[in-house]
């Protein structure tokens, strides 16, 4: 079950930061806001929650995970948390309006 729950937060990830090239960008900050709106009303992302069953005050993330997996041990909790919860959906969006139209890249959706 945990391997599951890894690959499918890995297939997750990859997806929402590669979304600027085959969805369009306006489909893609509604998503964003969706996402920051679920994990405030959750506490967090609910796969992790159920990968690492720690719903308490520490919260392990799947960045977390993966970034020490990666072998970096030495990092600001709460900035990485404010990074990765508002900056990258803002960079995601960011870069979609730059590909989508000063580009011109098409996308499917």
């Amino acid at each position: 079950m945990k391997n599951l729950l890894i690959t499918l937060h890995f297939l997750l990830m990859i997806g929402a930061y590669t979304s600027c090239f085959f969805i369009s960008w306006p489909i893609i900050s509604v998503l964003a806001l969706f996402h920051i709106a679920f994990l405030e009303t959750c506490n967090g992302c609910v796969l992790s929650h159920a990968q690492f069953k720690d719903k308490d005050d520490y919260n392990t993330a799947f960045y977390e995970w993966l970034i020490e997996c990666l072998g970096i041990k030495n990092y600001n909790r709460k900035k990485l948390k404010i990074f990765m919860r508002y900056y990258i959906p803002i960079i995601i969006v960011l870069f979609g309006i730059i590909f989508q139209e000063i580009f011109k890249v098409s996308t499917i959706i």
